[in-house]
């Protein structure tokens, strides 16, 4: 039992992982809301950067921390910094999005099931 405990999340740190999914699930709202007539005002690379920025920084937050990271989220946040600077720097023109949402769900999805982002 006393082994059961001590695998358990505070309560802090499941709204910590909470949070990083809402902000996930915020840039991808973002980018489709300044959509307009199919073009979004916003660069090509906004949610890769974005998606980087809060799992790279969820997890460095959470290992400052000396909370448990799950290998998932700096999968994801690698991912999503190579997207980005793809998007930057190789080809501005291509659409990352569809990419960009399903390293989001798998993220979401991980963590739901496992119990850990």
């Amino acid at each position: 039992m006393a082994r059961r405990r001590a695998a358990r999340k505070s309560e802090t740190e499941a709204r910590v992982e909470r949070a990083t999914w809402a902000l996930l699930v915020l840039a991808f709202a973002i980018f489709q809301l300044t959509d307009r007539q199919g073009t979004s005002t916003l660069p090509n690379w906004f949610v890769p950067v974005a998606g980087a920025a809060i799992l790279l920084g969820s997890a460095m937050f959470q290992y400052a921390r000396r909370w448990r990271v799950s290998p998932i989220t700096w999968l994801a946040g690698g991912v999503m910094l190579f997207f980005a600077l793809y998007s930057i720097y190789v080809n501005p023109a291509t659409n990352l999005l569809g990419v960009s949402l399903l390293v989001f769900v798998v993220v979401i999805v991980f963590g739901l099931l496992t119990n850990e982002t």
